[in-house]
């Protein structure tokens, strides 16, 4: 018999297959350069149906090993999910060159930089937490803790990069339009997920907010349901900006003239 953390894994391997197909279908057919927000949903689907694997496996075999595994992928996850967020700004920005000036470019290198040290500190941390030596496990929590302490700044930085584009929302394509709502629609999905992420961290010994052992509920409506919800409307809007095809041709003009996409 599978407990309630297993049957959730279940439905979340269930979930992510279709999302690994549709993600790829963006990335390498709908669309073209830039593709990195295609590219990292593609990514977090198939750490999502890895991590739902190994929470499975630990419950017939409860090891060191496949539960700090587990519970990396499941907190670990959520940074490339935050990231996908990055690409679309990247087409954005593909596409709107007369808009962007230097600091938004220097703004959105710096949390690159974040991205990468915050999950090698996650990553790292993890490890260490799973060791035999306390000292090691002290300086595990600690890494963690620092480690999705970026996540905040990480996405402080997309929301200003957003904010900016929002202020010079006239001068955007109907495409830039659309991927800013997409992600403002998406925003509350993850300030749940990120607050339900640093809950599980920071109150560690309050197993409501465990993500092996606690109750299911919190699991299931803070965290999966979240993440169901961030990646069905990337998907979507996937499915809704013009593909690489409808665009080849045109030639896309802004949202103070009309029309809106003129043949060239």
């Amino acid at each position: 018999m599978f407990n309630d953390h297993s049957k959730a894994s279940i439905a979340q391997i269930i979930f992510y297959i279709p999302v690994i197909f549709v993600s790829a279908y963006h990335a390498y057919y709908r669309h073209k350069r830039p593709r990195m927000s295609w590219l990292i949903i593609l990514f977090f689907s198939l750490i999502r149906v890895a991590a739902g694997i190994l929470v499975i496996l630990f419950e017939h075999k409860p090891r060191t090993g496949i539960m700090v595994a587990s519970i990396i992928l499941l907190n670990t996850g959520v940074f490339p999910l935050i990231a996908a967020t990055l690409g679309f700004i990247r087409i954005i920005l593909a596409h709107e060159k007369e808009v962007v000036n230097p600091r938004i470019n220097r703004c959105l290198m710096f949390s690159r930089m974040l991205f990468f040290v915050g999950l090698g500190l996650q990553i790292a941390g993890g490890c260490l937490e799973g060791s035999d030596s306390a000292s090691d496990v002290a300086t595990g929590v600690k890494l963690v803790k620092a480690g999705y302490s970026i996540v905040v700044v990480f996405e402080a930085c997309l929301l200003l990069v957003q904010a900016y584009f929002w202020m010079h929302l006239p001068d955007l394509s109907q495409m830039s339009y659309t991927i800013l709502k997409a992600m403002a629609l998406a925003l509350p999905f993850l300030v749940v997920r990120i607050t339900y992420l640093f809950l599980s961290v920071f109150h560690a010994t309050d197993l409501r907010w465990n993500d092996l052992a606690g109750p299911i509920a919190p699991f299931v409506l803070m965290g999966l349901l979240m993440e169901y919800a961030v990646v069905w409307i990337y998907l979507g809007t996937g499915f809704v900006i013009p593909s690489w095809r409808e665009m080849k041709g045109d030639r896309v003009v802004s949202m103070t003239r009309y029309p809106l996409v003129e043949q060239v």
